[in-house]
C-alpha cells in the first residue's frame, strides 16, 4: 500500500556485500559504514568453494565510550505533545562533566534542556525532554555528547509527523471570458491546514475532465490492491509531463514509478499466468485483462517487461476466451481479453464476430461493448466496429447516473464506463461516437472517483489532446502554453491573477486539496463506522486517559445502512501513543470475555506504524467487526483520528467515526 508510513527513528543496521575472495592467509575482509549504534550486531558469513560450502555467524558489540539511548513516539500529528527520553550511561574513558546538545528541525523542545551533566563511572543519567509536533513533515533531531577528553558522540534521530485525518477536495469549474480576470489567493484555502493545502489549476483540453487533479488523486491513492496498481500507473504512461508540473517527479522519476509498479504487479502473477488482487493467484477474469492491457501499452512505450511473465498473461488470456462458458448476460472479461489479444494479433477473428454478431445483445456494460468493438477495428473490421460502438453509447445514455451497490466484477461504474468508451472510441478512430458530447458528460463528474473512473477518465483526456485549442491565458502578465497546469502550495500561494487575452471563453477547472481546520462529525452515506476498546477481560474502557503498557482491544463496527454488495476497505489510524500489539485479527475464543466477535474474512491486512487497514468484501445489511490489541507506549497527549469505511469503486458510499484526543500517562 502506498500510504506514507514513518520512517524509522534511527537508522536500521543491515548491511550485505557481494562475493569477496579469501586470500592467502585464508581470511577475507569486508568493511561497512556504521551509523551511530550502540548495541550488538550479528556477522554471518556463507563460503564456498567447486567442493564445498560453509556458513558461520558471530556477534559483536559495537559501542560508545558513552551510549545515548533515546526513546521517542514512532510519529506524531501535528498539535501533539510528548517526550523525548534519553538514557546516558557511561560505559568506559574519562568520567566527569559531558557537554549536551540537543537540536530539533521542525519540532519544538520544551523545558529546560540542561546544555551538560555530571557523569561518574559506570553512572547512568536519564532525562526527560517534553517536545511537540507542528508542520507535517520527517523532521530531524540531534543528539551531540561531548566526553571530558573533548570526543563528540552525535546521536541522529528521525520523527515523522503526519496529518492522518483524511484529505477533502473540492473541484470549481468557470468559463473565463475575453478580457477577463480572475485572480487567485489565500482565499481558496479557507477551511483547510495551511500546511497540507494546495490548489490545482488548468485550462484548456486538461481543464475539461480536470486531468491535473485526477492525476494528483491517483498519486495521492493510499491503498494498493493490483488493479489500484495499474491503475496509478497506465496514466504515467502519457503524462509525465503533466505529472513533472504538478510536483510528482520529473520524467525519469516517473518512468521508475511505472517500472516498479511493473515489478509489483509481477509478484502477484499465478504460475498460470493469472494475476492475485492482492497476492499471487488467479481467478479474476477481468483482472487478468486489465493488467495484460497495462503491460501490453507499457511495451509499446518501451518499458521491459520480462518476456516470460508477459507470455504467461497472454496465454492465460486466450485460454481463458477458449474455454470460456456461454452467458446471457455478462461478458465483460471476455470482451476486454479480445481486445488486448486483438492489439497483440492473437484474437481469433472468428471470435470476434460471433461475439459482435451473436452475443452483442448479452454484454452487460457499455465498457465490453466499447472493447469488443476496439478489438474489431484493431482487425480493420470498421464496421462492425462502428456498430459495437453505437450500441455502446446507447447503453451509456439509456442509463441512469444514479448508481446502486450491486456487485460488478469489472470494478466499474457508469462513469467509469464513459469515459472507457470515449477512450476506445477516439483511439479505434471511430465516427460513431460523438465525443465531444460524451465529454461533456464526463465533465460533470463529482469529487469522489474511484482508481477505474480517475485512470479511465486521464485516459480519455489523453484521446481529447490530439487537437488541444490554444487558450490564449497569461499568469501574472506572462503567455502561458495551450495547456494551462499550475500548483500551488498554500505556505508560498501569495496572488496571482490569470487574464484570458483570447477572442472566445476559455474553461478553467481549479481544484483544492487539504486536510480540514475542523475535523467533521460521525457520519456517513450507505454506511456507519464505530470505534470502540475493550480491556483484555472484556470491560468497555474509555481510551481518553490510558497509562502506559496498558493493552486495549480495539473494535471496530461496520453497519451498512441498506443491503449492498462491495470491496471496502477499513481504515484505522491511530494516535501517537498506541501501537499495534498483535499483528493478527482477533475472533471468537481469542479472548474469552469478548466471545461476542465474530470471525471475517478478509481479503487483505495491514497492520502499520500508524494505522490498521482491512479490506472485505461485503454483500450483506448485517454489521461486522473487526478488532485487533493495541498497547499505550508512549506518554504524551495526542490527536486520535477518525477511523473510516469506504466502498473503493463507488467512493460516495463512505463513513467516518468521531474525532477526538487522548493521553497517555505514567503508572
Amino acid at each position: 500500500m502506498d500510504l506514507q508510513s514513518p520512517p524509522p527513528t534511527e537508522e536500521l543496521v543491515s548491511f550485505f556485500t557481494g562475493p569477496v575472495k579469501i586470500g592467502p592467509n585464508g581470511s577475507a575482509e569486508a568493511q561497512f559504514d556504521i551509523p551511530d549504534f550502540n548495541g550488538t550486531v550479528r556477522l554471518m558469513a556463507v563460503v564456498w568453494s567447486d567442493t564445498s560450502v560453509g556458513q558461520s555467524e558471530a556477534d559483536t558489540i559495537i559501542r560508545d565510550p558513552v551510549v545515548v539511548t533515546a526513546s521517542l513516539p514512532r510519529f506524531m500529528a501535528p498539535g501533539d505533545q510528548s517526550e523525548i527520553l534519553l538514557e546516558i550511561t557511561h560505559a568506559e574513558g574519562p568520567a566527569g562533566r559531558m557537554g549536551l546538545d540537543i537540536s530539533a528541525q521542525g519540532l519544538t523542545l520544551a523545558g529546560n534542556v540542561p546544555s551538560g551533566l555530571d557523569l561518574s563511572a559506570q553512572e547512568k543519567a536519564v532525562l526527560r525532554i517534553p517536545i511537540s509536533a507542528k508542520e507535517v513533515g520527517n523532521h530531524e533531531l540531534r543528539v551531540a555528547l561531548t566526553t571530558p577528553d573533548g570526543q563528540q558522540l552525535i546521536k541522529d534521530l528521525t520523527l515523522g509527523v503526519r496529518s492522518l485525518d483524511p484529505e477533502v477536495s473540492s473541484t470549481r469549474r468557470f468559463s473565463l471570458a475575453p478580457g477577463d480576470t480572475f485572480t487567485l489567493n489565500e482565499d481558496v484555502f479557507a477551511g483547510l491546514r495551511r500546511n497540507t493545502a494546495e490548489v490545482l489549476i488548468s485550462s484548456g483540453a486538461f481543464a475539461k475532465l480536470d486531468a491535473p487533479g485526477l492525476l494528483s488523486a491517483l498519486e495521492r491513492y493510499p491503498y494498493g490492491c493490483t488493479e489500484q496498481v495499474v491503475s496509478q500507473a497506465l496514466p504515467l504512461l502519457y503524462f509525465q509531463d503533466m505529472a513533472s508540473a504538478l510536483g510528482l517527479g520529473n520524467a525519469d522519476q516517473s518512468k521508475l514509478r511505472i517500472t516498479q509498479s511493473i515489478e509489483r504487479i509481477l509478484t502477484r502473477q499465478s504460475s498460470g499466468g493469472g494475476f492475485g488482487l492482492w497476492r499471487a493467484s488467479s481467478g479474476d477474469f477481468w483482472l487478468d485483462a486489465y493488467v495484460a492491457d497495462f503491460l501490453s501499452r507499457a511495451r509499446d512505450e518501451g518499458y521491459d517487461v520480462p518476456d516470460h511473465a508477459y507470455t504467461l498473461a497472454m496465454d492465460n488470456l486466450r485460454n481463458r476466451v477458449n474455454y470460456a462458458p456461454d452467458f446471457d448476460k455478462g461478458g465483460e472479461d471476455i470482451a476486454y481479453a479480445l481486445m488486448v489479444l486483438a492489439r497483440e494479433g492473437a484474437a481469433r477473428m472468428g471470435d470476434l464476430r460471433y461475439y459482435a454478431d451473436v452475443k452483442a445483445g448479452a454484454l452487460a456494460t457499455p465498457l465490453a461493448l466499447a472493447q469488443l468493438g476496439a478489438a474489431l477495428a484493431y482487425y480493420g473490421d470498421q464496421t462492425r466496429a462502428d456498430r459495437m460502438f453505437t450500441l455502446a453509447v446507447a447503453m451509456v445514455t439509456q442509463t441512469s447516473d444514479t448508481e446502486t451497490q450491486v456487485w460488478r466484477v469489472d470494478y466499474g461504474t457508469r462513469l467509469r464506463d464513459r469515459a472507457g468508451v470515449l477512450t476506445l472510441a477516439s483511439e479505434a478512430g471511430s465516427n460513431a461516437v460523438n465525443v465531444q458530447t460524451l465529454a461533456q458528460s464526463l465533465a460533470t463528474s463529482g469529487p469522489n472517483m474511484s482508481t477505474q473512473e480517475q485512470a479511465w477518465s486521464l485516459l480519455a483526456t489523453q484521446s481529447l489532446l490530439q487537437n488541444p485549442n490554444a487558450s490564449h491565458l497569461t499568469l501574472d502578465g506572462a503567455p502561458l502554453e495551450s495547456a494551462l497546469i499550475h500548483k500551488f502550495d498554500a505556505g508560498g500561494l501569495g496572488t496571482h491573477t490569470i487574464t484570458n487575452q483570447g477572442n472566445s471563453p476559455t474553461e478553467i477547472t481549479l481544484t483544492t486539496l487539504g486536510v480540514p481546520e475542523t475535523a467533521p462529525e460521525a457520519g456517513g452515506y450507505g454506511y456507519a463506522i464505530d470505534r470502540s476498546y475493550y480491556d483484555l477481560d472484556g470491560q468497555s474502557v474509555d481510551p481518553a486517559q490510558v497509562v502506559t503498557g496498558t493493552r486495549l482491544v480495539t473494535v471496530l463496527t461496520v453497519k451498512p445502512f441498506e443491503k449492498g454488495e462491495a470491496r471496502l476497505m477499513v481504515n484505522d489510524p491511530l494516535p501517537a501513543g498506541f501501537e499495534i500489539d498483535n499483528p493478527n485479527l482477533l475472533r471468537a475464543g481469542d479472548i474469552r470475555s469478548l466471545s461476542w466477535l465474530e470471525r471475517v474474512e478478509t481479503q487483505h491486512t495491514e497492520f502499520r506504524s500508524e494505522r490498521f487497514l482491512a479490506a472485505v468484501d461485503w454483500r450483506s445489511d448485517k454489521p461486522f467487526r473487526l478488532a485487533y490489541i493495541v498497547r499505550a507506549v508512549a506518554p504524551g497527549d495526542y490527536h486520535h483520528p477518525a477511523a473510516s469505511v469506504e466502498d473503493m469503486y463507488r467512493p460516495q458510499y463512505r463513513a467516518r467515526s468521531a474525532t477526538g484526543r487522548m493521553t497517555v500517562t505514567y503508572e
